[in-house]
Parts: structure tokens; C-alpha cells; sequence
């Protein structure tokens, strides 16, 4: 892996792959912008993962998991090999308690 930029895209493709979430939407000078930009939807800390995401399905448990298995093959070989992967729902979708269309 060459640099933070190119890790961050593939674990965004990856998240985006899976179903029951998204990530989270940009916020730009106070303005929520319609699209998932990596540098705000993921984290690269010490020891840390961190995604942002807006949940669309229950139960959460499964959702967490598959973020899990997604995200950890992809910081193998990296100083991000065996970090903690943290999900954070930031919104939970109207379409994931029946509500929406």
C-alpha cells in the first residue's frame, strides 16, 4: 500500500460494496453534501479504523461484522494490520424501521 489515500479508497469501495449501510454524507462550511467523501467518512489513527456510516437496515450486529470482514483483509501489510475497527453509525435511515419507501 503506497499511502493512507489509496487504503482509504479501497475501504471505501469495500463499505460501499456491502449491503444495510452507506457512508456518511460530507459536511463542507456547515452544508451537508449529497456524497460520501473518504476523508470524512474514515479514519486512520493509531491502532484505529474509524467509518462513518448511515445505517439503512436492522440489526445492527450483522452490519457491524460485515464491515469487519470487509475492512481487516484490506490492513493486512499495512501499520494498520491488526487495528481496531470501529464503525460508527452516525444516522440510522427511515427505510430501516419500515418508515421509508
Amino acid at each position: 500500500m503506497r499511502d493512507t489515500g489509496e487504503l482509504t479508497d479501497k475501504i471505501a469501495g469495500a463499505v460501499s460494496a456491502l449491503t444495510g449501510l452507506r457512508l456518511e454524507s460530507s459536511i463542507k462550511d456547515g452544508v451537508r453534501l449529497p456524497w460520501p467523501s473518504r476523508s470524512t467518512a474514515i479514519d486512520l489513527g493509531d491502532g484505529l479504523v474509524e467509518i462513518r456510516v448511515v445505517a439503512t437496515t436492522l440489526p445492527l450486529p450483522p452490519l457491524l461484522e460485515s464491515v469487519t470482514a470487509a475492512v481487516e483483509p484490506l490492513l493486512a501489510d499495512t501499520r494498520w494490520s491488526g487495528a481496531t475497527v470501529r464503525l460508527v453509525v452516525t444516522q440510522l435511515d427511515a427505510s430501516a424501521l419500515g418508515a421509508g419507501p
